[in-house]
């Protein structure tokens, strides 16, 4: 669903339902500027904001979206250095916390099955991405310098991969964190899949 589909299903519902987008936004306790924004910007509210909106129209995510437009956010992994979720094995097996809509651009068979989208916390990659933002990846492992979710010391975190003579380099764009170096045959490290999209909450 892109944002225009989003924000002309919204107001069709209202005005159903004859009622405002003013009021639909104080019931939910929203700031009316920021979803402004949002509309005028072209963009879809981010999770929190989607779900107070839908619960005071009644109606579900799934309802809203269609169940084949979303997969799983799982709750919540570290940026930086402090509690990190298991291994991915276990993280996969958590319970849903919440759903996100596919980008239009991932609703191929490349990826069919291969998504998931992980709330971040934590300062270590910002400012790219800071507590509160939701990456969407895959789980096609390594496939070039980039960014990526990846399993090191039993930890999940999401850090940018150099591939350099020996091994990997594992850096965070927060300069008050030094990078760090894992042999490619670490037992130790493993990388899930890159990062595709980074949700920032405003």
């Amino acid at each position: 669903m892109t944002a225009k589909e989003f924000w002309d299903k919204i107001k069709s519902i209202l005005n159903e339902r004859k009622l405002t987008f003013v009021w639909l936004c104080e019931e939910a306790g929203v700031s009316l500027q920021i979803m402004k924004n949002r509309i005028y910007k072209e963009r879809i509210p981010d999770v929190d904001n989607t779900l107070k909106l839908l619960a005071v129209l009644g109606i579900t995510f799934e309802e809203f979206f269609g169940v084949e437009d979303l997969f799983p956010v799982k709750k919540e992994i570290q940026a930086g250095k402090s509690e990190m979720l298991p291994v991915y094995e276990d993280f996969t097996r958590k319970k849903l916390e919440d759903y996100i809509a596919v980008p239009e651009d991932l609703k191929t068979k490349r990826f069919e099955g291969h998504l998931f989208a992980v709330k971040i916390g934590g300062d270590s990659m910002a400012p790219a991405i800071s507590t509160g933002d939701t990456v969407i990846c895959d789980d096609f492992g390594y496939q070039a310098d980039g960014l990526y979710f990846i399993v090191f010391n039993e930890m999940c975190c999401v850090k940018r991969l150099q591939w350099i003579s020996g091994g990997i380099k594992i850096i965070s764009d927060n300069k008050q964190y030094e990078a760090m170096f894992v042999k490619a045959d670490s037992k130790e490290f493993k990388v899930i899949g890159k990062v595709l999209y980074v949700l920032h909450k405003v």
